[in-house]
């Protein structure tokens, strides 16, 4: 999804009981950068910026952008690249509730 779609979907106008999308802050345990994400019909969608998905070297840039975005609740979700041995029932992954600032 291009992130002016994403921009344009949470800034229109909607009904009393919209929620907004989910936002996922990815990172992997052996990358040293992250990516936006959004769920979108049950499945994850990289945030992009023509052809490239965004990325951000410190967890502090993803928060000045998502507060800019006006996004005030995001999930970080880290993948572990070493569970290679792990349960296949297991998940691979683990989502934190990201500390985001309060809007004004």
């Amino acid at each position: 999804m291009q992130k002016i779609q994403l921009d344009h979907w949470i800034h229109s106008e909607h009904s009393e009981r919209y929620q907004i999308p989910k936002i996922f802050v990815i990172g992997c345990a052996d990358l040293s950068q992250y990516m936006l994400a959004v769920e979108y019909k049950h499945r994850i969608e990289t945030i992009k910026q023509g052809e490239d998905p965004i990325h951000y070297n410190s967890l502090e840039q993803v928060k000045e952008a998502l507060y800019r975005l006006g996004i005030h609740k995001a999930y970080l979700r880290l993948h572990n690249a070493y569970d290679e041995c792990g349960s296949e029932s297991a998940c691979g992954y683990s989502d934190i509730e990201l500390a985001l600032p309060k809007l004004h």
